[in-house]
Parts: C-alpha cells; sequence; structure tokens
C-alpha cells in the first residue's frame, strides 16, 4: 500500500470531501481550469486513478465510459467500477482494458520520483494509440514549496512536489512526445502547480 494512503481506510466518503483551508486557497481555484476540460469529454473511454469519493469523476460520467483505480475504493460515492490498487500498476488492475484518456487530479503528489515515473509508465501501456494522459503535479516553485512543506509539517504527511523539466522528462521517458504543461493558480494568482496533457 503506498505511504499515506493508509489514513483513509476508515474514512466515510463524507469525511474525505470536506474542504481544508488548503482545498479553497489551492485546489478551488484550479478547478476553473480543470472543470472545463473535463465537462468537455464525450464519448471517451477513461480512466480515473486514485478518484477518491468522484469529486472529478462526476463532470466525466454519463457522457462517457469510466473506470476507476484507487487505494480506497470504499470512497467513491458514483456507480463506476472501481480496481483497488495503486497507480504504478494500472496494466495489472486494467487487465487488457485499453482507454482514450488516463486522468488524475492531486494523486501525483502522493508519488515519490520512482512511483511518479511508473505511473508514466502505465498510463501510457493503458492508453490507445494517440490517447492522452491529463493529470496534475504541485510544482516547486511558488505555493507549491509551502503546500507540501505545511503537509509535512502539520499534517505529518510525506508529500512530493517537482520541477516542470523533471515531468517532462519523465514524460518522455515513458514514451509522451507531445507534452502540454499549464500553470495553476491558487488564490492571488500564486503558482502552485501544474496542469499535465501528455499524447
Amino acid at each position: 500500500m503506498m505511504k499515506n494512503y493508509e489514513r483513509y481506510l476508515k474514512t466515510t466518503a463524507e469525511e474525505y470531501d470536506k474542504k481544508t483551508i488548503m482545498s479553497y486557497f489551492c485546489r478551488i481555484p484550479s478547478d476553473r481550469k480543470i472543470i472545463p476540460m473535463l465537462s468537455d469529454f464525450a464519448d471517451k473511454r477513461i480512466l480515473d486513478v486514485g478518484l477518491g469519493s468522484g469529486y472529478y469523476t462526476r463532470y466525466l460520467v454519463g457522457r462517457n465510459v469510466v473506470v476507476g483505480v484507487d487505494q480506497n475504493p470504499h470512497l467513491c460515492k458514483l456507480d463506476v467500477p472501481v480496481h483497488k490498487g495503486d497507480a504504478t500498476e494500472l496494466s495489472i488492475l486494467v487487465g487488457q482494458e485499453k482507454f482514450d484518456v488516463v486522468f488524475s487530479a492531486w494523486m501525483t503528489e502522493y508519488l515519490n520520483v520512482e512511483q511518479l515515473s511508473g505511473f508514466f509508465a502505465e498510463s501510457k501501456k493503458v492508453l490507445n494509440d494517440g490517447g492522452r494522459l491529463v493529470t496534475t503535479v504541485v510544482s516547486r516553485y511558488g505555493f507549491g514549496f509551502a503546500y507540501i512543506t505545511m503537509a509535512r509539517m502539520v499534517r505529518g504527511i510525506d508529500k512530493y512536489n517537482y520541477h516542470k523539466k523533471q515531468v517532462i522528462a519523465k514524460l518522455k521517458k515513458a514514451g509522451f512526445a507531445d507534452i502540454e504543461i499549464i500553470k495553476l493558480n491558487s488564490w492571488l494568482f500564486i503558482p502552485w502547480a501544474y496542469l499535465v496533457i501528455a499524447q
């Protein structure tokens, strides 16, 4: 089991969905770019990795076929199949299934360097030709450093952030050639993360 995910074992979906101050300061402003993009997906087979309670998944179901992967599938409140497992074993979990999109929001912050590489490689394996990986990565710049530091010091949670060049290099090594990195800002327009689209 990935480190830190065990704290959700006895958590209900309602408890999981409670917003923290960091959610309001960082994640909710980022939704202005993430949610409109998700709302545009239609007629796709989508693998949602680390879907939690389905906060973002709800923008995908109905118009797409959605399958989930999560360490704690009991958290998902939506009627979608969820494989129990982590981001470094996608091809094992889904077998021969292929997807048009691998989507993941705010999951890579739990992945160390080796696990991040594994997630990118596994995403490539389960994507159709021309399929896209869409994910978020916390930056080492702006408020990203404070976000990771506070998680470790205040909540005792190991989280990770990455340089843009690191992310691009790992994606290329995994076989992605067309890579777009979009800055995500917290309140007051302070950068803190990236929206990554790779094909």
